[in-house]
């Protein structure tokens, strides 16, 4: 280092040129080319992974897009086909003079119960299957209000109450429950209904079908209060059910007393927000704000006590020099202990351009390929045993590359290095 504070090394870099022409043989291009098969290779080992995933992402989009098209997948609508859906009972209703209609959304609902109520003779039958209960009780109350008549599909307490008090829910149906399940009931609508399989929901009411022995008393799957129907089976209306046991002209029956069936699915748009959004510290105890507090207090305090602290300015002797032998001896054993071969033989070889280059006179920019070129040509050393000496290939043990650096030195010897 120089007496102004700024270190350099004196004599010999670590490949045993001067410093200057150490600089410029670090341009070299020591490896041997790569071919292009091996590159090829080696972009698609590093890339395969992704194109796989693009080729699977966009299978999986023409999957969907060829088997859902856009179609109407929800289970009980009208306008699916599936074994889930409710197509087939739709479809004959519509052949037997029933207009079938699928409203999108609430208003749209309300708005086909008036205009059906508004056409002379006409009449409307409500079904609703709220599942997800997504309508609250005020909008219960304006359907019931709209609806001259009702079929409620698997109804709770909230639609009961709107549509029906008088029946209640009983639970479900238990899965070791006989079926079918005898209808035992003189209602119009299951006349020509002598048994169904057993499922789904139970309700206690005055009037009812498909009675089921509970512990509180008979429980009934079909019940009737006044204009409300509460079906408590979803599968007497689904596509793959509605042939089983007596399942068609009971569904045929319920849901076609009118000339208009409005079949409204309540969706998540539907539902109307009564307050703001539930904030998630509110779910939280109430000891862990004062907990969060003190835990803030202590990281401070243990910032202030383990924070470094610089000190005053430590002075070091100046100059320092390092000699050249103990940096290519330091670097040597690294390699050693990092076992790594292929590193110490790509400094052995850009150490030996490097000299073969500066004695031949060649320029910083001279790539590898072209001191090997010039090298044969001057010194009469066959062009392929000089390029296999200087790129072997791999080396396997230590021995083989401590044997390999002493063939790098009998070839410059006889380029005439001295």
């Amino acid at each position: 280092m120089n007496g102004h504070g700024t270190g350099t090394m004196t004599g010999t870099g670590p490949t045993g040129l001067p410093p200057r022409q150490a600089d410029g043989q670090r341009l070299l291009r020591a490896d041997a080319p790569e071919p292009a098969a091996a590159a090829w290779r080696r972009r698609w080992r590093a890339g395969r992974l992704w194109v796989a995933l693009a080729v699977l992402a966009c299978l999986a989009a023409l999957f969907y897009g060829l088997t859902q098209g856009g179609a109407d997948s929800r289970p009980l609508s009208p306008g699916n086909p599936a074994p889930a859906g409710a197509q087939a009972v739709a479809r004959v209703l519509g052949h037997h003079g029933v207009q079938v209609v699928q409203p999108a959304g609430f208003e749209a609902a309300l708005s086909a119960l008036r205009d059906a109520g508004d056409q002379p003779g006409g009449s409307a039958t409500l079904l609703l299957d709220d599942h997800g209960a997504y309508l609250d009780q005020d909008q219960l109350a304006r359907l019931a209000t709209a609806a001259p008549r009702t079929v409620l599909v698997a109804p709770g307490s909230r639609e009961l109450r709107a549509f029906a008090p008088g029946i209640r829910p009983a639970g479900v149906v238990p899965d070791d429950a006989a079926s079918p399940v005898a209808a035992g009931c003189p209602l119009p609508a299951v006349a020509a209904t002598r048994q169904a399989a057993a499922g789904g929901k139970m309700y206690r009411a005055e009037r009812g079908c498909f009675a089921y022995p509970t512990s509180g008393g008979t429980a009934y799957g079909y019940a009737v209060e006044g204009t409300t129907t509460v079906l408590g089976n979803p599968d007497y209306l689904a596509n793959g059910q509605v042939l089983s046991f007596d399942h068609a002209p009971l569904a045929l029956r319920t849901l076609g007393a009118s000339r208009t069936l409005v079949w409204y699915q309540p969706t998540v748009a539907d539902h109307v927000a009564t307050g703001p959004p539930a904030s998630p510290f509110e779910l939280l105890p109430g000891w862990v704000g004062p907990a969060l507090g003190w835990l803030m207090v202590v990281g401070v305090l243990a910032i202030c006590w383990r924070a470094r602290r610089d000190g005053p300015l430590v002075p070091e002797p100046l100059p320092v020099v390092v000699p050249a032998s103990e940096t290519a001896e330091g670097r040597a054993r690294l390699y050693r202990d990092a076992h790594a071969l292929d590193a110490a033989a790509a400094a052995l070889r850009s150490a030996s351009l490097g000299r073969v280059a500066a004695h031949l006179r060649l320029g910083h920019g001279t790539t590898a390929d072209a001191v090997v070129a010039t090298a044969a040509a001057e010194s009469g050393i066959p062009g392929p045993r000089l390029r296999r000496t200087y790129f072997p290939g791999r080396f396997t043990s230590e021995a083989a590359l401590v044997a390999w650096a002493r063939e790098l030195h009998t070839v410059e010897k006889e380029i005439g290095i001295p």
